[in-house]
This record gives C-alpha cells, sequence and structure tokens, in this order.
C-alpha cells in the first residue's frame, strides 16, 4: 500500500475507540507503530494505571509515533489530536522540579518505587500562556483546532489572553468561554471572534460561577465594557448560558443585545441560572423563531432542586401560543409562568420528538393560583391535549415517540401513562386512609425522573392515577394551587 493512500478514516475509529476504552478504564496505552509486540508472560506492562487521563491528551499520545511517518501523516494526525482542545487552569500549587517539561519522562517517573522530588510553586496560569505563545508561533497548529474549552478564567487579565489565544484559530466552530468574556473584553475582539478570519463560529457557550472574594474585589474585574450591543451574532447556530453567579451576572439585558441580531439560532440552552427571566428567554426564541430545533430553559439555582420563577411577561404574548408556532421546534425544555392546552394544540404541523418537559407555576388564565372548578378543567384539558398529540405523532407518516412532561402545583404529570406523581400523604389523612386507591411508589422525585435529593430529607413520591387524581382536587383532598 502507498503510504499517501493508507485508509486515515480506518485509523481514526481504531484510536476512537482506544481513547475511549482507556477513558472508561481509567487507565493509559503506550502507543506506537514500530514497537515490536511483548511476550506474554510481559503483556501486563503495557499497560498500567495512571489515574484519569483527559482524552484529549490521550489522542496526542495516540498519533506520537504517527506524526513522525511523514509530512501527509503528520497533517491528518495533528487534526485528529488538535479538533477538541480543552484549556484548564491548575488546581495544585506546586509540581515535582526534578522532572522536565517533557509529559513523556511521566510515565517512567511512575513506575519508579520511590519516587523523590522538590515541590515547587507553580503558574496556575501556565497552561494558557504556554497556549498563546505555541500559537503565535505556530499559527497553522491553531488552525487545526474545530472545538476550544476554557475552564477556570475568570479575570480581566485571563480574559485578555484567551482572546489572545482565540486570534489564530481560524477554523473554530465551537469555543467555550467564561461569562466575564462579555464584561471584559471590546466590540472589536468579539467581532473577530464570531467572524473569524476563515468560517463563522457556530456554537457559543459560556459558563458562569463565583469567583473567589479577591477576584470580585478587584477593580480591573469590574469593568463592563458591554460589547454585546455593537456585535453581530447572526452567524450563531448554537447558544448556551450555563451556571449561576452574583458577581456581574448575566441578565436580560445581555439577552436582548443577543437577540438584536441573533435570527439564525438553532439551539438555546440557558440551565442553571437565576438571573435571567421569561422576558429574556422569550427575546432570543422571538430572534430565531423560525429556525429555533432546541429549547432549554431550566433556571436551576444553587438554592435547591425546585425551579426558582421564572417571572412574568412584560408584554401581553401567550407563551403557550409563541412556542406552539415555532416551526422548526423539536426539543423543549422551559420553566414557564403558566400554560395550558394551546401548548400542544397544533397536533398535524408540531415535529416535537424525544423528551418534552414543561415546568410552570400556574394555568394559563388561572394566575390568581387558587384551585376553583375552571383550573380543575383546564388542568384536565391541558392532560387530554398533550395525549392527543402523543398518540398523532405516534400515528404520523414518520412515527416519532414523544415522551411529555409536566410539573405543576409540586406534581408531576406523565399524560402519555396518565399518571401523576407527587407527595399525597396529607390527602390521605384528610380521607382517612381510603384516598388515594391506586397509590403505588414512585421512581421520580422532586426535580424530576431521577429520585429524590437525599435518602432523609425527602418524603417518597407515590405515583396514582391521572383520573384519580383529578377526582380527588374536585374534592379538594389535593390542591393545584401554589
Amino acid at each position: 500500500m502507498h503510504i499517501n493512500s493508507f485508509p486515515f478514516e480506518v485509523l481514526s475509529k481504531i484510536l476512537e475507540e482506544t481513547v475511549k476504552a482507556n477513558i472508561r478504564d481509567g487507565v493509559t496505552y503506550t502507543f506506537g507503530l514500530s514497537q515490536a509486540p511483548l511476550p506474554l508472560q510481559k503483556a501486563s506492562l503495557q499497560r498500567y494505571v495512571r489515574g484519569p487521563v483527559p482524552p484529549e491528551m490521550l489522542r496526542w499520545d495516540a498519533t506520537s509515533a504517527i506524526r513522525l511517518v511523514c509530512w501527509q501523516w503528520h497533517e491528518w494526525a495533528l487534526e485528529y489530536a488538535l479538533k477538541d482542545v480543552y484549556i484548564r487552569r491548575w488546581k495544585g500549587g506546586e509540581r515535582w522540579a526534578e522532572l522536565s517539561n517533557r509529559r513523556e519522562n511521566y510515565g517512567l517517573y511512575e513506575l519508579i518505587d520511590r519516587p523523590t522530588g522538590t515541590a515547587v510553586y507553580r503558574d496556575p496560569f501556565a497552561s494558557l500562556k504556554h497556549t498563546v505563545r505555541t500559537f503565535n508561533q505556530f499559527p497553522h497548529v491553531a488552525a487545526k483546532i474545530k472545538r476550544l474549552w476554557f475552564h477556570g478564567f475568570y479575570t480581566a487579565e485571563t480574559d485578555e489572553l484567551v482572546f489572545a489565544a482565540l486570534k489564530n484559530c481560524s477554523n473554530l466552530m465551537s469555543v467555550s468561554l467564561p461569562w466575564t468574556a462579555i464584561r471584559h473584553m471590546d466590540a472589536k475582539a468579539w467581532r473577530t471572534l464570531l467572524l473569524g478570519n476563515g468560517k463563522p463560529l457556530e456554537s457559543l457557550e459560556l459558563l458562569a460561577v463565583d469567583p473567589t472574594g479577591q477576584q470580585a474585589s478587584d477593580p480591573k474585574n469590574q469593568a463592563d465594557l458591554q460589547p454585546l450591543q455593537s456585535v453581530n451574532f447572526g452567524q450563531l447556530r448554537r447558544l448556551k448560558i450555563f451556571g449561576d453567579t452574583t458577581f456581574m451576572p448575566i441578565i436580560d439585558r445581555d439577552l436582548y443585545a443577543i437577540a438584536r441580531t441573533a435570527n439564525q439560532l438553532e439551539e438555546f440552552h440557558l440551565t442553571c441560572i437565576s438571573t435571567i427571566t421569561i422576558d429574556g428567554v422569550m427575546a432570543v426564541v422571538k430572534a430565531s423563531q423560525p429556525t429555533l430545533k432546541v429549547l432549554e430553559h431550566s433556571p436551576r439555582s444553587q438554592d435547591g432542586f425546585w425551579h426558582p420563577h421564572p417571572g412574568s411577561p412584560s408584554d401581553s404574548d401567550h407563551l403557550c401560543e409563541l412556542l406552539r408556532n415555532c416551526p422548526k421546534l423539536e426539543t423543549l425544555s422551559i420553566s414557564l409562568p403558566s400554560m395550558c392546552a394551546d401548548l400542544f394544540a397544533n397536533e398535524d404541523t408540531t415535529h416535537w420528538a424525544g423528551d418534552l418537559q414543561v415546568r410552570a407555576l400556574h394555568l394559563c388564565g388561572h394566575e390568581h393560583g387558587r384551585s376553583t372548578h375552571e383550573a380543575q378543567d383546564a388542568l384536565q384539558k391541558l392532560l387530554q391535549q398533550a395525549r392527543r398529540l402523543i398518540r398523532r405523532r405516534a400515528d404520523s407518516v414518520i412515527p416519532k415517540e414523544l415522551y411529555i412532561e409536566l410539573f405543576f402545583a409540586d406534581f408531576i404529570f406523565e399524560p402519555s401513562f396518565k399518571a401523576v406523581h407527587g407527595d399525597f400523604q396529607n390527602a390521605e389523612l384528610v380521607s382517612g386512609g381510603v384516598w388515594p386507591e391506586t397509590a403505588r411508589p414512585s421512581r421520580k422525585g422532586p426535580y424530576g425522573s431521577t429520585g429524590l435529593y437525599g435518602k432523609d430529607e425527602e418524603e417518597p413520591f407515590q405515583c396514582v392515577d391521572e383520573d384519580e387524581f383529578l377526582t380527588g382536587a374536585r374534592r379538594n383532598l389535593v390542591s393545584i394551587s401554589i
């Protein structure tokens, strides 16, 4: 076989399976094209435990020998090893001084029975600074990167280093940045990132965490350049904001600025954050309504697993109707101020499939929160309409499975199974133990299908039939008010 006609796709699959096996087993292998097989009695030396090794480092090690074969193999190996790159802040405060910076020496060091060395200080930002120097010296290497993650850098100084590293990544498709980048970097830097020298950026992730007290009190880190007002997000296809912080948090104003131009989003994820209201979410949804396929709005916070109030819409838009009329929306997980049967009314044109979750505080038209007969009828209509949509999706020309889960009034509703999950102990006491009759253990808990938060912190949930639950609500044995 000619060296330039080597089937790289086959080699790529082999390496990927090996890397996955390493990650699963928590071990490290020695790779090499010319390494002779060891005798059977010495086979155990080919593999030794070294603890968790990041996937990108495994890919780099796996192609170390391949890169030495020829130019074409070297270029392919770089693309394979550098397609996903993670840059993390050093979490320790020391390293072994007697070791060199060459990683291949660490394998021999770990085989020493009694290793010795001197603990010395290590710059926590050394990896980021080294990345900037490498990308500036070898821009063709930076051009191989498709996805880039930065984690642990939340200061104005490190944000500048992050963008200095990004300027040579001309083929970048996805990037994960600290949320402080929307405060510390100007509009010119953001335009360079989003448009780039080559392909426009397709996916942007912003990670928010609480910085240290020293970082938060530094005046340099408190600067807010407000670059989003002058940046075009029209080429962006995926936007994700994750995490909760009280230091210069992401708020509705930031989403309004993004929604001004973000009219081509296909995925919008907003999770574990409590500083954004439903107005900010719907501003982005309205901007990308014709193209949006995935919408996830789970405003969980550090206060617990009960979702904080998503806020009330400031305008008169009916949010159920607005979401129902997103023509390409397939995946939905959202927290709403209220919901009703109109959310599932488009039985013929909706594309929803897979798991769908809706969390609401009230029913539309019954925001007063009282458990009236009209509210009970509206809830029954909502469950029936959801069930009709599930059946229509299953009986369509191209059948698709749709599982709907509704969170309302501290209960979890499963329309497809006509089941309701919740804590019915008070109702059982009020009824003298005769209701509910169909109660059975539930696998769900206060925050969904993964069970309870702690063994002793929450009472176990039970599951009852939907018809019996509605009967109990009309008899005031259970309340659907908040």
